[in-house]
């Protein structure tokens, strides 16, 4: 099967964040990327190289600990040492970026060094050309992001995927409420069954998942109809950019298990790990906002007890975004406020 092509990119840059969501051929999104602060002090991504210092094999593991040059930690998976030794210097394209609990995975490679900005290579990890549009739409890219932050997805032809992550699996329920399909009991379930299995991929795909998947289908499923469902599913992977995912059969309760190896860092992880930085990086969307809408209007970020720490940590890349981004039209202020929000002057 032919991969999704990626026709276009819709992208925004807000002060300290740049945000962009791709689109396949039938419109609908198919990866997002988020990167704050100007990517300083972020971990390693997928795909990027690195010079690497062997630390420490861990046989039982079948690996070895390393130290990247941006002074990350990661795991290498290693067949055998192959002459390698503790202290060797390496090089290492990352596989899968650290996730809550995980540190990031690597493997050698002999590719070079490149001075990649972070945008451009998600870009290439995503198959994207370099002739694909790219151009600026805040309300897209801010929609997209509201839905994914959302355990639930709507099926094209009606119905509902309720997604929820548990430590040990991602489990996918479908919901039928609401929609109409003609034919027998069996036709219907299949038909429901094929959309659930196409969007959940794509939910893994924009989610950033990894892992094993649970999707429990809509009965009834007979023999024919469950192999059906196995071919839908793999050619589904091959299409959203995972050609290695594995799949079963449903089982004779109706479950079908699939899964995928790690690549990114899931975005609920990445909005949910600093909330108080999510808080603030949104308040500052709201100001953008608010002066595009009004601009030759002053304005104040009144932020409350809680989140001025987190200001004062970042207090000069915010004051340098204000400054070129609203020529001094913004003041930061402490509130005693229970609320944090965007006041014009």
């Amino acid at each position: 099967m032919t991969r999704v092509t990626i026709q276009k990119i819709l992208k925004h840059a807000s002060p300290c964040e740049t945000r962009a969501v791709a689109y396949g051929g039938d419109g609908r999104a198919v990866r997002l990327f988020t990167q704050r602060w100007s990517g300083q002090g972020e971990p390693a991504r997928y795909g990027a190289v690195y010079d690497a210092r062997l630390r420490a094999f861990v046989d039982e593991l079948r690996g070895a600990f390393c130290q990247l040059s941006n002074g990350e930690e990661a795991f290498l998976r290693l067949k055998a040492r192959g002459g390698l030794s503790e202290g060797a210097a390496i090089r290492v394209k990352v596989q899968s970026e650290a996730r809550t609990g995980k540190l990031a995975r690597v493997a050698i490679t002999d590719e070079p060094l490149a001075d990649h900005e972070t945008f451009d290579l998600w870009r290439a990890t995503i198959g994207a050309s370099q002739d694909t549009e790219i151009r600026e739409d805040r309300e897209a890219v801010e929609a997209a992001f509201d839905d994914v932050m959302s355990p639930n997805a709507v099926l094209p032809g009606g119905g509902t995927l309720h997604i929820a992550r548990t430590r040990a699996l991602t489990a996918i329920d479908v919901d039928t409420s609401g929609r109409i399909d003609k034919g027998s009991a069996g036709a219907r379930a299949l038909a429901v069954n094929r959309d659930a299995i196409t969007e959940m991929v794509r939910q893994i795909g924009l989610r950033g998942l990894g892992g094993l998947f649970v999707l429990d289908c809509v009965s009834p499923i007979n023999a024919d109809a469950a192999t059906r469902l196995r071919v839908t599913a793999r050619e589904a992977f091959q299409i959203f950019g995972f050609p290695h995912a594995k799949v079963l059969k449903p089982s004779a309760l109706g479950l079908l298990e699939a899964s995928t190896a790690w690549r990114v860092r899931p975005i609920d992880e990445i909005l949910a790990e600093t909330p108080d930085e999510t808080t603030l990086l949104c308040l500052l969307r709201v100001l953008q906002r608010e002066a595009d809408a009004q601009t030759n209007a002053f304005f104040e970020l009144c932020l409350n007890d809680q989140i001025w720490p987190t200001y004062l940590a970042r207090k000069a890349d915010v004051d340098q975004a204000l400054a070129e981004g609203f020529s001094g039209r913004v003041t930061v202020v402490k509130t005693d406020a229970e609320e944090n929000e965007v006041r014009r002057k």
